[in-house]
């Protein structure tokens, strides 16, 4: 007869995870893939696994069913891969950076790219597609201006989380209220409450950054871009019309993946038509992206997208996944919702504890699903006796686990910054000021604002 599993320890829990999450730091700090990292932490928890009582199969199991996890992201990924090749192609992001050159300014360009950013998430309730399509763009223009591209790449990432998090079209949130119940509605607004002052805050902050900051940066001359763009293309302001077909399939309620999926087939339309592409380079520039001499300013702003060369991408949320699940069956994160639910510092302050755990979940997790659906059963009893709506837990967990997702290195949304524009975390966190905001307000105002009741008391 099999016996039961034995209940995991905090030491055992310490050596499933702690190894592997410094690994992970030193090979991000170091530039090294993360790839074995996240394999290496696998077999670790299926060893702790193994030393408990599950068996090898159960923590295959667990993995592989990680993997399934994020199967539809991993889509929206590759969709999103091929966009950025045949928009490039097409010329519909070199006609954007032809135009925002005579257009932008240095000063005003970081706020710019921010709000831009947001409006394209908050319109397709997707972070992703913002990244990939007018993120892209920006990221392009900004390098032609002789911007950092940390500081870029902070604000392109700033505005997409913003909006995606207060998009009544995003995933999470619909997500939340499936697992929680609640009307989507009163969601958006609780997530709004908060979301817009700190989006305020933060579009006064890069454009305080912009103006003081960048006032000593002088804007070069970029006729030479403009020049090698109109010796490329076609240019035309016809060419954004790709764009504002996917913001009206949006708008329409059409699903993310069917309206990429058009997308892709009226901008491959173009690419032949405007720009004189045969199918052949159209499949080409989908599969492995626009190609020009990297040894250019306008070769390394061009050169981007493909669906292969997602592939380093798709491997580490795979394997984050991976990770995440085999933790999760061994009874890691069990242990750690307990043990803080347990702790004095959070009685009457549910809402703080909430947003720690999202906070914490994600990023052990590597993503943001699993801490909005592990935590929900432990605090969904708490939160009544509490007197709070089941909206506020999502709201809660939504924002501690979406912060910390664009702020720490190992995580699936870093992954798709890494693989859409070119640098991570650790380069862009001090200039992501949404996230910081928004997780430093959701802790005090956990803490030290309206006590709740506890069931304790």
């Amino acid at each position: 007869m099999a016996t039961e599993p034995k209940v995991i320890t905090k030491s055992y829990a310490l050596i499933a995870t702690v190894p592997a999450i410094l690994a992970l730091i030193a090979a991000s700090q170091v530039g090294l893939p993360l790839q074995i990292p996240f394999i290496f932490g696998i077999f670790l928890s299926g060893f702790i696994g193994v030393r408990l009582g599950y068996h090898w199969t159960d923590i295959e199991g667990a993995a592989l069913d990680g993997m399934g996890q994020c199967s539809f992201a991993v889509l929206i990924i590759l969709l999103i891969g091929a966009t950025i090749g045949i928009w490039m192609a097409a010329g519909i992001i070199p006609s954007f950076i032809f135009y925002g050159l005579q257009w932008l300014s240095p000063p005003f360009f970081l706020t710019e790219s921010f709000i831009l950013t947001f409006i394209m998430a908050l319109v397709t309730g997707s972070d992703a597609a913002a990244f990939g399509t007018i993120g892209v763009a920006l990221l392009g223009l900004g390098t032609a201006l002789g911007l950092p591209m940390p500081i870029i790449v902070g604000a392109i990432t700033s505005g997409g989380l913003a909006g995606h998090l207060v998009s009544p079209l995003s995933d999470l949130s619909a997500l939340a209220i499936s697992q929680n119940g609640g009307q989507l509605p009163t969601l958006i607004r609780l997530l709004l409450r908060r979301g817009l002052p700190v989006f305020l805050i933060s579009a006064v902050l890069y454009l305080l950054y912009g103006m003081v900051g960048l006032k000593n940066t002088t804007l070069p001359d970029v006729s030479y871009l403009r020049d090698g763009l109109l010796s490329l293309f076609q240019i035309s302001p016809w060419l954004f019309l790709p764009v504002v077909v996917l913001f009206l399939l949006i708008l329409f309620r059409v699903p993310i993946i069917p309206a990429l999926g058009v997308n892709l087939l009226f901008s491959s339309a173009i690419a032949m038509k405007v720009q004189g592409l045969s199918l052949m380079s159209v499949i080409q520039a989908m599969s492995f992206g626009y190609t020009l001499n990297q040894n250019s300013l306008l070769g390394q702003i061009l050169t981007r997208g493909g669906v292969i060369n997602f592939g380093n991408v798709v491997e580490l949320m795979l394997l984050a996944s991976a990770w995440a699940l085999t933790m999760e069956r061994i009874g890691v994160i069990k242990l750690i919702l307990n043990s803080l639910m347990n702790r004095k510092i959070f009685h009457g302050k549910i809402n703080a504890l909430a947003t720690l755990l999202g906070t914490l979940i994600s990023a052990m997790t590597c993503a943001i699903i699993p801490a909005i659906l592990v935590p929900s059963p432990f605090l969904m009893e708490k939160y009544r006796l509490a007197g709070w709506q089941s909206e506020h837990l999502s709201k809660d967990l939504i924002e501690g686990s979406f912060a910390i997702a664009a702020l720490v290195p190992w995580s699936n949304m870093n992954f798709l910054v890494l693989g859409t524009l070119g640098i991570g975390a650790f380069q862009t966190a001090p200039y992501n000021f949404f996230p910081i905001i928004l997780l430093s307000v959701a802790f005090i105002s956990g803490f030290f604002g309206k006590k709740s009741v506890d069931e304790t008391e």
